[in-house]
C-alpha cells in the first residue's frame, strides 16, 4: 500500500489542458513560492499610498465640517445676543426656516457622500490579495516545519528556529489563527501549543500597537479558545480555569456561556483518535532533515574524484564528483550550473510559475497537497542555460539527453516541502512492457538555502543540503531494472531562505546501449554510463 501511495505521489504534470493551465495560473497561491512575495510587498505599498490619499481627503472633509460648525455657532451667537431684533425681521424667520429645512439636509448628504475612489481601489485589489487557500498553505508549511524539526510553537513565535535566533516574531493573532487551523484539523496537541504561545506573546507585548488593538485578539478570546481545546482534550479542570480567566477579562461574553454549556460527551470518539491521527500526519516527513541522524557505516568511507571517462570532452574539463552511495548509486556533481545560468533560469521562471499540481490516472489536476511549491516546465532548448545544462548533464552521466522529460524549475515557499516519494511512474506490472520509465533523477540546486530545505533519503539516513551550482544524481532502479526502494526521498521543509531547484528525469527507454541490463555492478565498467567511475 505504501509503495502504491509513493508511486502516485511521483506522477506529476500529466498533460495539462489549456483550461487547466489557465485555472491554475489564475490562482496566485503566494505561500507556495518566495518569488511572489515581493509582489505582495509592492501591493501593500500601493495600498498604503492609497490609504494616505484617503486620510488627506478625510482631513479635508473634517476641515470643512469644522468650518461649518464655526459658521453655525457664529450665526447662533448673533441671534441669541439680538433676539428681539431677530424676531422683528420677517427675513430672519424665513432664513431660519430655509436653513433648518435645506442646510442640514445638505450636511447629511455631504456626510454620506463617498470620499474619492480609495475604497473602490481596495475592493478592486481583493481578487489579487492572499485568500483562504494562501493561509491554509502558510499554516501547513509552518506546522510541517514545526513537526519535522521538532520545534516548539513558543520558540517559533519568538523567532528561534532550530537553534538559530532571528530578529522577527509572530503576533498573538498569528498564533491564535494557527491554533484554530490545528483545531479544525483536530490536531489538538499542536493547537494547545499555539494558543499558549499566543498568550505568552500577548503578555510579553506590554505596549499593544494600535493595529493590534483594532484587529485583536482580546486576551479573553485567547483564553476562551484555549478552554475549547482543553475541553476537547477532556482536560475539564484546566478548561474551566481557562473559561474563568476569559470571563474575568470579558464578563459579558455570550459566546462563553454557549461553550461552557456544550456537553463534551459527543466528542469522546474524536478525542480518542486525535493523538494517533496527529502522529500519522507528522510521520509524513522524516525526522532526519536536520542532518543529525547517524549515517550507515558503509556510507562513511566514500570518496570524491574527477570524472573524465563518460565523455571525451571531460578529459579537458573533468567534473568534480562526490560519491554518496554505491548501492543505490547516488552522487553529487559539482559546478554543474554557473551563477549566470542560475540567474537566467530564476529570472525566466518567475512570472511563469504555477502551483505544483498532482494528478492520477483520471488526469484531473489539483493543486498538490503533498508538495508546497511552484514550478514551470521547459524543454532542453528553451534558452542558453537549458542548452548548456543539457549538454553538461549528458557528459557527466554518459546518458542520452534526448530520452528525458522536460526541465522542471521549482521554487519552494514558506516551509516548502515535498513529502516522501519515489520518482517512478509505472506500477510494477507495467514496468517491462515497453513504456518509458524514470530511470534516473537529477536535481540541480540554483540557490543556497540559509536553513532547512535538504533532500533526504530516509532509508539511508542520507541528508544532502542545497549548494548552489551542484546537482544531485541517482538511479531509481538497478542494472537489472528492479526498483531501488532505498531511493525514496523527501524534500525537507525550508526554514529560512529561498530554495530554487531544477529536476530532470531520465528515461530508461533509449539508454539501452549506454546503461544496458547487466548481471551485477561488477560489470558496470563496461557501460557508457556514470557508474563506470565506481572504484
Amino acid at each position: 500500500m505504501l509503495n502504491y501511495r509513493l508511486l502516485l505521489v511521483g506522477i506529476l504534470f500529466l498533460s495539462l489542458s489549456r483550461s487547466q493551465m489557465f485555472e491554475l495560473g489564475s490562482e496566485k497561491r503566494y505561500t507556495r513560492s518566495v518569488v511572489n512575495m515581493d509582489d505582495l510587498l509592492k501591493m501593500e505599498d500601493d495600498l498604503v499610498r492609497n490609504l494616505e490619499k484617503f486620510v488627506d481627503l478625510l482631513s479635508q472633509k473634517a476641515k470643512t465640517i469644522r468650518w461649518g460648525i464655526q459658521q453655525t455657532e457664529e450665526v447662533h451667537h448673533k441671534i441669541t445676543t439680538g433676539l428681539s431684533e431677530f424676531w422683528a425681521s420677517p427675513f430672519s424667520s424665513y432664513s431660519l426656516i430655509r436653513h433648518m429645512q435645506s442646510d442640514w439636509l445638505m450636511w447629511q448628504q455631504y456626510l454620506e457622500r463617498p470620499i474619492g475612489l480609495e475604497l473602490a481601489y481596495i475592493a478592486a485589489k481583493n481578487s489579487t490579495m492572499p485568500n483562504e487557500n494562501d493561509f491554509f498553505d502558510a499554516a501547513d508549511g509552518i506546522t510541517r516545519m514545526q513537526g519535522t524539526y521538532q520545534l516548539l510553537a513558543s520558540d517559533i513565535a519568538n523567532g528561534l528556529l532550530d537553534g538559530m535566533q532571528y530578529n522577527s516574531s509572530l503576533a498573538a493573532i498569528d498564533c491564535l489563527e494557527l491554533g484554530r487551523d490545528q483545531m479544525d484539523q483536530t490536531h489538538l496537541t499542536s493547537a494547545e501549543q499555539w494558543i499558549l504561545a499566543g498568550i505568552e506573546v500577548y503578555d510579553r507585548s506590554s505596549n499593544q500597537k494600535e493595529m493590534q488593538l483594532l484587529r485583536g485578539p482580546k486576551k479573553a478570546e485567547l483564553y476562551r479558545t484555549l478552554g475549547q481545546v482543553w475541553r476537547e482534550l477532556r482536560n475539564h479542570q484546566d478548561a474551566l480555569e481557562a473559561y474563568q480567566a476569559a470571563l474575568n477579562y470579558s464578563p459579558h461574553d455570550s459566546e462563553m456561556d454557549r461553550d461552557v454549556l456544550n456537553s463534551p460527551e459527543t466528542e469522546q470518539l474524536i478525542n480518542m483518535q486525535n493523538a494517533e491521527e496527529e502522529a500519522f500526519v507528522r510521520s509524513h516527513l522524516p525526522s532526519c532533515c536536520s542532518g543529525q541522524c547517524e549515517v550507515p557505516r558503509k556510507l562513511r568511507k566514500l570518496y570524491c574524484l574527477y570524472n573524465y571517462v563518460t565523455a571525451p570532452f571531460l578529459r579537458l574539463a573533468p567534473i568534480k564528483t562526490e560519491m554518496l552511495s554505491v548501492d543505490p548509486f547516488i552522487v553529487v556533481l559539482h559546478d554543474m550550473v554557473s551563477p549566470k545560468e542560475s540567474a537566467l533560469l530564476r529570472s525566466s521562471s518567475k512570472k511563469n510559475m504555477m502551483p505544483s499540481v498532482y494528478s492520477v490516472a483520471s488526469k484531473s489536476l489539483e493543486v498538490s497537497s503533498v508538495r508546497l511549491s511552484k514550478s514551470v516546465l521547459y524543454n532542453n532548448s528553451f534558452n542558453e542555460a537549458t542548452l548548456k545544462i543539457t549538454e553538461r548533464l549528458g557528459d557527466a552521466t554518459g546518458l542520452d539527453m534526448n530520452c528525458t522529460e522536460l526541465f522542471q524549475v521549482m521554487n519552494y515557499g514558506l516551509g516548502g516541502f515535498f513529502e516522501t516519494h519515489m520518482d517512478l511512474m509505472l506500477p510494477k506490472k507495467d514496468r517491462f512492457k515497453g513504456k518509458p520509465e524514470r530511470m534516473a533523477t537529477t536535481l540541480f540546486y540554483l540557490s543556497d538555502v540559509l536553513q532547512g530545505g535538504a533532500t533526504l533519503f530516509p532509508k539511508l539516513n542520507l541528508t544532502v543540503f542545497p549548494k548552489s551550482g551542484s546537482a544531485l544524481f541517482w538511479y531509481s532502479f538497478n542494472t537489472k531494472g528492479n526498483a531501488k526502494m532505498r531511493t525514496i526521498h523527501t524534500g525537507c521543509p525550508v526554514i529560512v531562505g529561498s530554495k530554487w531547484v531544477v529536476s530532470k528525469w531520465i528515461y530508461d527507454r533509449g539508454q539501452e546501449f549506454r546503461r544496458p541490463c547487466i548481471g551485477s555492478n561488477l560489470n558496470v565498467k563496461d557501460t557508457l554510463s556514470i557508474e563506470k567511475i565506481i572504484l
